[in-house]
Parts: C-alpha cells; structure tokens; sequence
C-alpha cells in the first residue's frame, strides 16, 4: 500500500485515491510507527516537509522527504490543530495545494493523536508519582507543569483540585475513580497527594483525614495543594474532611508559627480540656444552643450543659453568647494546627 502512495503528486482527487490515503494512515497507526516515523512516512507520501508540535514536551519536528529532519522556529500557518490540546500537524508544500492535500492533513492528524497519546502513555508508566509532585511543586515553571500535567492526562485549562491525605490510604482515590473522577495520586513525604478532576462532591468517600483545596485551572494546581494541604490540618477525629473552600478567615491561621500559637492563653486553655468537654464546645459553638449541642451529641440538654459548664472553668470565659462561643471556636481551631503540624509536601505558591 505505501509503495502506492509514496508519490502523491501522481494522485488524482478523487475518492479512490482518497480511499487509499486512508488506508496508508490506518496502516501507520496499526503498525504502533513511532512519532519519526510517522512524520519519515507523512513526508514522502506527500514530497514535502512536514511538521509535528508536541504539546506535552513544547517540541517541533520538521521532517523532509528525503529524512533529514529539524526543529523550525513557529508552526506554518497551513496546520491543523490535534484534539484534548496534544499539538498540532501542518505540510509545507511549495506552490498550489494538492487535491488531496487536505484529507492527507486530516489523516495525519489523526494517526499523530493516536502516536502522541500511546507515547505519553509509555511515559506515563510507572512515573506518575513523580508527574505529580511536579504538578504541585510551587517551584514548577509553567511550561514544565504543563506538561507534566498532559502526561498525567490533565488539560492544564481545565479545572481540578488537589487533596491532601494525613495517611496513605488509596481507597479514596478509588472511590473518587468509581465515581467517574479521573484521578492521579503520589506519596509525597508524610501526605498522600491526589490530583483530581471537577468539582467533587459534598460527601467523599470515606477514609483517612482529608484536606480539599480550591478548584483551579490545571496552571494552578500548586495553590490547590497548598490549599488542601492547610485544609489537612484544620481535620480532626470528627472532622475527617476540611475544604479550604469552607475554612473562610481561618485560613490565615495556617500559617503562623507554631510556637506563637503555643504561647496563646485560649489554646493553652482549650488544651487542658479533657475529650468529653472538649467535644461539648465543639457541639455548641457548631449549634449555637444547648439544646441543639445535645441532640447533635446525644446527650440529655441538663448533662450538656453540665460539661459546659465544666469547660468555661477551664477556659475562664463564657460560652452562652456569640461572642464567647467564637473565641472559643478559634482555640478549637488552632488547637487542631498544633495538633496536625505543617505537613511535607511543598512550598505553598
């Protein structure tokens, strides 16, 4: 079939020959050619230069003819672009254009989407973890987490968040997969970090403490995972999952030192509370009432209150306004930063 079809000048245009060129593409991609290869064959069939840009690696390739090949300064402007953002193909033909010029661009366009996604594939095996620390690393120029993320098979465009888990715990991310999510995760020192895809649901699956930073263009995925990675730390045993989204003028807090919010009276105080009492303040600044705190804790109202009371003993202020439970919602919170120090993983961008 390629011997038909090495000279394409000698074509006519007509559906015959159209058939044929299909069919000289189909066997190209059968044969799992290469990306040189592709463009050696591409070239003389159509005895002209052609082009290939990879987007995923920022790389053009000019291939002639006769083989010889090289890098050209900008894409000609007879090209057509490859679908989901992989590059772009264009022929260099001197002259009027061929009769079959066009369907030739066409099925060349397509056997390179194919070869680009195989290779990214192979590149792919076995080194997704790193991809995505990359990804993430706020030290990551742009083009390079570009293209790390198209490996990945993000868009950078689109929009994904990052979580942050306390453990390794890889029944989220395939729950997050069941659901329809396409997912990326990687170790990264104490936290396991998982890159996903559209806006998650309120209810996750279940399992280990879990931070959710903002829904970002894919560009942006270092301040997602800065995001959940403060998220992380705001969890606690009956606070599996914290939003950064939800977390509002807390998240300020996240990154004063720990020794200063050591040396804070309310959270030295919030401290000394035993489990019980310090699940009641939880109960109450959450409901804003005595009664809603025991119905949420199960809990007689008389024996809440109870508890209560044995907490602003301890803490040395009221809790029966707003502002008395706000104050101590903020030693609750900052607690929780002490108890979950900043986790590896990056510097927030």
């Amino acid at each position: 079939m390629q011997g038909l079809l090495l000279r394409l000048s000698t074509l006519d245009a007509d559906a015959e020959s159209a058939v044929r060129v299909i069919a000289y593409f189909d066997s190209l991609v059968r044969d799992h050619v290469s990306v040189p290869v592709l463009l050696a064959a591409t070239a003389r069939l159509t005895q002209c230069p052609v082009g290939l840009l990879d987007a995923a690696t920022g790389r053009r390739t000019r291939t002639s003819p006769d083989g010889s090949a090289d890098a050209p300064a900008a894409t000609p402007a007879r090209a057509r672009e490859l679908s989901s953002g992989l590059g772009a193909v264009w022929m260099e033909r001197e002259g009027p254009a061929h009769g079959l010029d066009e369907i030739v661009l066409e099925r060349y366009a397509a056997a390179a989407e194919v070869t680009l996604e195989r290779a990214a594939a192979l590149t792919r095996t076995g080194q997704d973890p790193a991809l995505v620390e990359l990804a993430l690393s706020a030290e990551t120029g742009e083009a390079e987490r570009a293209r790390a993320l198209r490996l990945l098979g993000f868009d950078p465009a689109t929009p994904l968040q990052a979580l942050a888990m306390a453990l390794p715990d890889r029944g989220l991310a395939s729950g997050l997969r069941a659901l329809g999510h396409h997912v990326r995760e990687a170790s990264i020192g104490d936290t396991q970090a998982v890159l996903v895809t559209t806006t998650l649901p309120r209810e996750v699956p279940e399992g280990a403490r879990v931070g959710i930073g903002p829904e970002l263009p894919g560009t942006r995925a270092a301040e997602s995972w800065a995001g959940a990675r403060a998220a992380l730390r705001f969890t606690g045993p009956h606070d599996l999952v914290m939003r950064w989204s939800d977390l509002g003028a807390l998240a300020l807090f996240a990154d004063l030192p720990e020794a200063a919010i050591a040396e804070l009276a309310d959270v030295r105080a919030m401290a000394r509370l035993g489990e019980e009492s310090m699940l009641a303040v939880r109960a109450l600044c959450l409901a804003g009432s005595i009664r809603g705190a025991a119905g949420a804790v199960h809990l007689h109202h008389s024996s809440l209150a109870a508890r209560i009371a044995r907490a602003e003993s301890v803490l040395g202020f009221s809790l029966a306004d707003q502002p008395g439970r706000m104050r101590a919602h903020l030693a609750l919170a900052l607690a929780r930063l002490l108890a979950n120090p900043q986790v590896s993983g990056g510097t927030p961008a």
